[in-house]
């Protein structure tokens, strides 16, 4: 039987010989203690839950903390990551960089040096040239001085060959 605290406090005991009529007062009172401890109960219980509750807020609590510090962990790696990838694609750029110089200055060079054989080579066939030149005018002369002596000789000889006859 559940009593409510307005009946508790609105109830009237009747009057008896003596002062309130002891059967009504023991009833009452026995039905006051089976609501006070089905309200213990109750409270009991509500409290048991109220401790599990909490006991489960708390873990929930943990593993949000947990996951929090996970995201947060996470977020720093990726972080990390980029900021190496970053440095490690400027370090590769950097030394194709100096690759790329390097090979441009080589280059150069070979450039330098081909234009430089090349100079050489026309230096040296002008030389060819010119020494060719000269050694076919020589021999020109030589047979053209050549031809003149063989002339004046075959005139000679025809002279020769008149004054025999």
């Amino acid at each position: 039987m559940k009593i409510t605290p307005i009946e508790v406090k609105e109830h009237k005991f009747r009057k008896a010989f003596r002062g309130y009529d002891p059967q009504e007062v023991k009833a009452f009172t026995e039905v006051i203690a089976e609501a006070i401890e089905e309200a213990a109960k109750y409270v009991n219980n509500l409290d048991g839950k109220l401790k599990d509750m909490t006991a489960k807020l708390a873990e929930h609590e943990e593993r949000e903390k947990t996951l929090r510090e996970t995201i947060t962990t996470a977020q720093k790696m990726v972080e990390d990551l980029k900021n190496n990838a970053r440095k490690e694609a400027e370090l590769i750029v950097s030394e194709a960089r100096i690759q790329a110089d390097e090979l441009i200055k080589k280059a150069h060079e070979r450039v330098i040096k081909v234009q430089e054989e090349l100079y050489q080579l026309k230096k040296q066939r002008l030389e060819m040239q010119t020494s060719i030149k000269a050694i076919l005018e020589y021999h020109t002369n030589l047979l053209f001085m050549e031809g003149q002596g063989a002339t004046k000789e075959d005139e000679q000889d025809d002279k020769l060959k008149f004054i025999k006859k």
